[in-house]
């Protein structure tokens, strides 16, 4: 099933044949599947048709896509399938993946399923549990090969090629070599170490790590590195430079996504991310999330109506000056969100930081002033076409530069202030700017409009 239209007509199958109860034939339907393809199908099924469909999956297509469910559909899964199956299930995945599975379910079950499982297995489970989700030593593998700087050459490499073959290591590019305290040395990229000569100490062969990444390190530190130094792998390391794992670049993928994702929910305005799918999340799920976010936003909005009572008198002056308060609000919000989207984008990245502080406020001064003259005069004509009066259409030329200039600064700095504070700018979302632009450009506008309404004498 390569294409969206596949999926859509397996669902409609597989809808068809449980309407019309021939299990024989939507297990065959199912079992024909990729694992890949069943996740985004069983998404988009109703509830009381899932837990059919989850009951036909083959217990060898879990161990491939247990980890890709959302967590409402792998809560799902558990209770069908039942712990001890689960277990035995995960039984045959890689420790990392497992802890990540764990950390997604309510404590009791993953005590439950954790007691289940091989003694061996728990204790690198039980070892990856230790660190928070988000950071490195939460998404790093402890299967890799290390060896110490003292070993041989051709010892090396047959005791690696036995545990491979055990199944021991993950796929790994490198072997890692440790001095007698366990301190990260160096590593040996594994296509290099079959060409060096079997007599040779591994000390004379190692090479330094361009990177390593502390393992309560956020896991997002770990993949700019890992994109900084173009690496398929980091190492982690403890304070005391301990080498304790690796992070490979597939899991680096997954944590570029999640936290694109998260920075993406986040900055449109959810105060937590939604974690799984949107399909399969809960509308109580959905609306507590954004509900908070939302009231906020909405006492904070009420602030304008205050402006603009306060500068009543200068409204009832000149009526259509209220007709280009959406225009300059709406203008003042996305240079806002412009400004506050390029420095969000940079700090995630790495390419600036705090200390980059001042030299970004010069930069967005600069080009948020030459916008400023750029729009104004394209403001002063739209105004003047819509008001046939000069006064007012001035008095929005004057205004509409110096509220892109103040918004789009103050989009560089709200960033900079959750930082601060140890929030994440991702926080300060696009409605969060947009609010704030709108407070502060309806009091630039209007203060604007009553200096010059009295210095002409019309209040």
């Amino acid at each position: 099933m390569d294409t969206t239209v596949s999926i859509d007509e397996a669902i409609e199958s597989i809808r068809e044949l449980i309407r019309e109860h021939r299990v024989d034939e939507l297990r065959k339907l199912v079992i024909e599947m990729r694992p890949q393809d069943i996740v985004d199908v069983i998404e988009r099924l109703d509830s009381s048709e899932r837990r059919l469909v989850l009951g036909l999956i083959p217990s060898s297509y879990y161990v491939e896509i247990l980890d890709r469910l959302s967590d409402e559909v792998l809560y799902e899964v558990v209770v069908s399938k039942g712990v001890s199956k689960i277990a035995r299930i995960m039984s045959d995945m890689q420790p990392d993946v497992i802890a990540d599975i764990l950390a997604r379910l309510p404590p009791r079950t993953r005590r439950r399923i954790l007691a289940l499982l091989p003694p061996w297995k728990i204790e690198e489970v039980a070892t990856l549990l230790r660190y928070p989700p988000e950071s490195a030593g939460g998404v790093m593998t402890t299967r890799i090969p290390v060896f110490s700087v003292d070993e041989v050459v051709g010892k090396v490499l047959e005791e690696y090629t036995v545990k491979y073959q055990l199944g021991l290591y993950d796929k790994l590019n490198y072997v890692y070599v440790v001095d007698r305290g366990g301190e990260l040395v160096g590593w040996i990229e594994f296509k290099n170490l079959l060409t060096a000569s079997r007599d040779r100490r591994l000390r004379e062969v190692v090479q330094p790590c361009p990177a390593r990444v502390h393992v309560l390190a956020d896991r997002e530190e770990a993949a700019r590195l890992v994109v900084k130094y173009d690496l398929v792998e980091i190492p982690v390391v403890d304070d005391k430079d301990r080498l304790l794992g690796a992070i490979t670049v597939d899991d680096i993928i997954d944590v570029i996504v999640a936290e694109s994702t998260e920075d993406i929910l986040k900055f449109g305005g959810l105060g937590e991310s939604v974690r799984g799918s949107y399909l399969t999340a809960r509308v109580t799920e959905l609306v507590r999330r954004r509900a908070t976010w939302l009231i906020f936003l909405y006492v904070m909005e009420s602030i304008t109506v205050s402006v603009i009572g306060f500068f009543e008198n200068v409204l009832s002056s000149v009526i259509a000056l209220s007709f280009f308060i959406p225009l300059l609000t709406a203008t003042g919000g996305n240079a806002g969100s412009q400004a506050a989207t390029l420095v969000i984008r940079s700090l995630a990245t790495g390419e600036a930081r705090p200390y980059d502080f001042l030299r970004i406020v010069a930069k967005e001064a600069v080009s948020s002033s030459l916008l400023a003259l750029t729009i104004s005069p394209v403001g002063f004509l739209l105004a003047y076409t819509i008001s046939h009066n000069i006064v007012v259409a001035s008095i929005v030329a004057l205004s509409l530069p110096c509220i892109v200039v103040v918004a789009s600064l103050m989009g560089v700095l709200l960033p900079f202030i959750a930082m601060a504070i140890k929030t994440d700018p991702a926080i300060i979302s696009a409605p969060l700017i947009s609010t704030v632009s709108d407070i502060t450009g309806l009091t630039i506008y209007f203060t604007i409009a009553s200096i010059l309404l009295k210095l002409l004498g019309l209040t």
